[in-house]
């Protein structure tokens, strides 16, 4: 296996338990609404972010990708995906926090869409 299966590999099981992690994370704290005592469902995630983008980086400087690319749109998609998701989790305004916490799966949902078609490669 060449490290760019492997890379990828990992970046993939990664995302994976990535957008698990915040769709069960958001699900008992906003739809339950409970608190996250379990500590895979609190520290579960952060793991997997960080493996995410430790992968992400290896593979943009093994493959060289362009910012300017599919790549660059995907960057951004995950960046709101961020963002959105933190702010979720952390909104008091249950009604705010559900349309941010939809709106950050819609953008990882969306983030996976390029990184599947990579258009433009």
């Amino acid at each position: 296996m060449s490290a760019y299966e492997l890379l990828t590999t990992v970046h993939i099981l990664a995302a994976l338990a990535s957008g698990i992690g915040f769709g069960l994370r958001g699900h008992v704290r906003l739809i339950m609404n409970r608190p996250l005592a379990n500590p895979l469902l609190r520290i579960g995630p952060h793991v997997a972010d960080t493996l995410l983008l430790a992968s992400g980086i290896a593979l943009w400087v093994v493959t060289g990708w362009s910012l300017w690319s599919w790549f660059g749109l995907k960057l951004a998609l995950v960046a709101g995906y961020l963002v959105l998701g933190i702010r979720a989790l952390r909104g008091r305004a249950r009604h705010r926090a559900l349309l941010m916490y939809l709106a950050a799966l819609l953008l990882f949902l969306a983030a996976v869409v390029v990184s599947a078609g990579k258009p433009g490669l």
